[in-house]
Parts: structure tokens; C-alpha cells; sequence
């Protein structure tokens, strides 16, 4: 209902409705089911990096570290040959532990997302981490080369989901929810 105004005028008195704007809300069920949407897109990443970290703690990885990142170093381009040079370099005596860096990354990513632990830092732990496997160990998605692959490999699209789940906020679904409601500077990490 529109709050009416009385005016003075010479002749008479009338009444002129203020216009007032109108407030859209979202329902608390749609704002709820967001968030929960959103928490299960965050769960769900969470059990493929789980799945992803058990492979990685197999002795095989370990074994083949240092085969896997000469590997992906083959076929690449010539201007990219110092890049790749210096992660063979970088990893060759010191391979098995680089892989258990490697499965415990991905295990702590796994277990923040499935959790919702430090939202913010571990978000930033997965664009940086999705950066590096794709520049490193899927060589940028490469070699590009006429009769090869034109996929651009799979780290750099989970950089991407770190970040919208970065832009997004599914705080209601997590257990920074309640560490941040004891310890209030939390808040800086998870939100």
C-alpha cells in the first residue's frame, strides 16, 4: 500500500500517492537451494580431487615421477625447450619428492573442498596448483602440432573452477561456517 501525502492546495485538498520502490528478493528457498547447489558443486569437485589424490599416492606415480615430466616435454616446441629443460633438472634427483608434494597438494585439496575448510586460501591453492600441473606436467596442454591433440588439458579448466567457486560463496555448507563463528578472524581465510 502507498503511504498517501496530504498536499495544500488554493482551491482544495487532494491526495498524491509517493512512489515508493519496489524491493526484489529472492526467496529464502531459492537463496537456500543456491547455496546448497553451490556446496554440492564444491563436495563433488572435492571427490574427483580425492580421486585424484589416491592415484597419486600409488607407488607407480612415485616410481615414474621423473619419466612423467621428461615425457611431457617431448614434441613441444623449440622455444619452449628451457622451460621443460629446467623442470627435468629441477625434478631429476629429487622425483619422489616432488611426488609425495604432489599427492599431498592434492590430497589437502580434496579434503578443504569435501570439508570447506579456507575457502579463500584454498581456492588460490587450486588456481595456482591447476597453473602449474597444466604449464608443467600437461605441458600447457600441448605439443600443438598438425596430427596431434587439440585438447588444451584438464589443470587449466580446474583453475577455473577454483576461481568461481573463488567469485561464488557456499559459506552456509561448510565447516568455516563454525570455526569462523568461534574465531572471527577466520573470516579472512575462508570467506
Amino acid at each position: 500500500m502507498l503511504p498517501v501525502m496530504r498536499q495544500q492546495s488554493r482551491a482544495t485538498d487532494f491526495a498524491i500517492a509517493t512512489p515508493m520502490p519496489i524491493a526484489l528478493r529472492r526467496s529464502r528457498s531459492g537463496a537456500l537451494s543456491r547455496t546448497m547447489a553451490i556446496a554440492a558443486l564444491r563436495i563433488g569437485f572435492g571427490l574427483i580431487w580425492s580421486v585424484d589424490a589416491a592415484l597419486k599416492w600409488q607407488p607407480a606415480f612415485r616410481a615414474n615421477f621423473s619419466q612423467i615430466v621428461s615425457g611431457v616435454a617431448q614434441g613441444q616446441p623449440a622455444f619452449l625447450s628451457w622451460w621443460f629443460g629446467l623442470w627435468q633438472f629441477i625434478v631429476s634427483d629429487r622425483a619422489p619428492i616432488f611426488a609425495v608434494l604432489t599427492a599431498t597438494t592434492e590430497t589437502y585439496l580434496a579434503l578443504a573442498l569435501i570439508a570447506g575448510f579456507a575457502r579463500k586460501f584454498t581456492y588460490a591453492i587450486g588456481i595456482a596448483y591447476g597453473v602449474f600441473v597444466w604449464s608443467v606436467a600437461e605441458g600447457f596442454g600441448g605439443p600443438y602440432k598438425p596430427g596431434t591433440t587439440t585438447d588444451v588439458g584438464a589443470a587449466i579448466i580446474y583453475s577455473f573452477v577454483f576461481w568461481a567457486l573463488l567469485l561464488l560463496n557456499a559459506g552456509r555448507v561448510s565447516v568455516d561456517r563454525l570455526i569462523a563463528a568461534r574465531i572471527p578472524a577466520w573470516r579472512r581465510i575462508s570467506e
